[in-house]
């Protein structure tokens, strides 16, 4: 899944966080359930959406023929539409919407039970592509990429978890679904500070990461050692990694990311809980803005919270609520602060158990540094960009979402100062 589409695609994210919990309630497990231990294990950060809630969960037979050998498959589609209807309209665009933008994924996954071949107790294997399409490039570049190739295993009743190998930092920590931002849909993946920092949202990273948990599987604290993006932006790692596999990349060296954290999953009767604080260190060399020179490293902190507050229906539906809080140095990043906050809610009406409503602000911090150097050129600069938005996701059938939202951006460019936008967006879903 490509991040800068999460205004969208962030209720489907919210809606996998719930519907385990949904599904424990129900008395007899159907047939389709069996194939859940196949889906992958690899995006530590996320909730696979169940098989039971995709299109024709038995695949016309497929899925039972593979689950046979070992072999789990799972394919979704994200196709949106993004447009400004306050018609700010130009011949060159400057940010996603300002014409009417369009923008397609395909992500494949491939899973493959390690144990039948000798590896120690639940190895996983994962191997999923990700193609990506779009009429705005700078908000959504373009990858026909490699996005995992990892191995997951646990140890000692999941107390110990590693994964290792080629997969991008977002599956691994942070939380960016739930919840969401509608401030990328104008911005692009590179207006989320643990980005600017070097963390990988699009092509994979060499990674290994280390998860210990108490006895309870509530408190855990990850830890990864992953190269860093490339200095020069998630594009230019883009251009330089196309495959997403390389074990190198100019400029781009090693980054140390820690997450601790307590989860809590829904149930009859706990309120679903994720709390985290993180922080990223960079050894890569970046160019400051105010004297061109590189700088010795780069780094950011955040914390997070995802809460469910109400529980009408004694399961996992109800209201929750989620924020974070960003923070890394001015000199060499260009957002370097943000502040999130939203609500949404998980079966707005009791006819509805799998829609979605959403709100939620964020507003974005512009460097002071790379400000002062603009205005120094004679250039306007804004000092920080705001998203409102709203949205609803409703399930058409089961695997298939439409998801509509509306967001006004306060300054969606950097620079010149541009007048505010209200960004309509659909996005028609399909999950197999």
């Amino acid at each position: 899944m490509f991040y800068a589409k999460y205004p969208l695609a962030v209720s489907l994210a919210a809606f996998a966080f719930t519907q385990h919990a949904l599904a424990a309630d129900t008395p007899a497990a159907p047939e389709c359930a069996q194939y859940e231990k196949l889906l992958t294990r690899a995006e530590l950060a996320f909730k696979n959406v169940p098989i039971c809630a995709r299109i024709k969960p038995d695949l016309w037979g497929l899925r039972k023929e593979l689950a046979e050998h070992g072999i789990g498959f799972t394919a979704t589609s994200y196709n949106g539409y993004t447009y400004d209807v306050l018609g700010n309209n130009a011949k060159k665009q400057v940010y996603n919407g300002q014409n009417p933008s369009y923008n397609t994924s395909l992500n494949l996954y491939l899973t493959y039970d390690l144990t039948r071949i000798g590896f120690a107790n639940d190895a996983q294997l994962t191997l999923a592509g990700n193609w990506v399409d779009s009429t705005y490039t700078p908000a959504n570049p373009r990858v026909k990429t490699v996005s995992v190739f990892a191995i997951n295993q646990s140890f000692f009743n999941h107390q110990l978890e590693l994964e290792y190998g080629f997969i991008p930092g977002v599956r691994l920590f942070y939380g960016m679904a739930l919840g969401g931002s509608a401030s990328t849909a104008a911005l692009g993946p590179s207006s989320v500070v643990p980005f600017q920092v070097g963390m990988s949202a699009t092509e994979p990273t060499p990674t290994v990461n280390v998860i210990v948990r108490d006895p309870s599987l509530r408190f855990y604290n990850s830890t990864a050692l992953t190269r860093s993006v490339s200095p020069e932006g998630i594009q230019k790692d883009v251009d330089l990694n196309p495959s997403g596999l390389r074990l190198k990349v100019p400029d781009a060296r090693a980054m140390l990311i820690n997450e601790f954290g307590y989860k809590q999953a829904p149930s009859a009767s706990s309120n679903a809980m994720w709390l985290r604080a993180g922080a990223m260190y960079n050894t890569s060399h970046y160019t400051e803005f105010t004297t061109g020179e590189k700088s010795d490293n780069n780094y950011g902190v955040y914390l997070a919270e995802t809460v469910q507050v109400t529980k009408p229906y004694g399961d996992a539906r109800g209201w929750y609520l989620d924020s974070k809080l960003d923070y890394s140095p001015d000199s060499v990043n260009a957002i370097n602060k943000a502040f999130q906050v939203s609500a949404f809610n998980v079966g707005p009406f009791a006819s509805r158990p799998a829609d979605m409503a959403a709100v939620g602000l964020t507003k974005s911090y512009y460097s002071k540094d790379l400000r002062d150097v603009t205005r120094s050129y004679g250039l306007e600069a804004a000092p920080y960009t705001l998203a409102v938005t709203a949205s609803y996701a409703a399930r058409l059938i089961p695997g298939v979402y439409l998801i509509s939202g509306l967001t006004y951006t306060k300054n969606p460019v950097f620079t010149p100062i541009h007048s505010d936008a209200l960004l309509l967006q659909e996005s028609l879903n399909f999950l197999f």
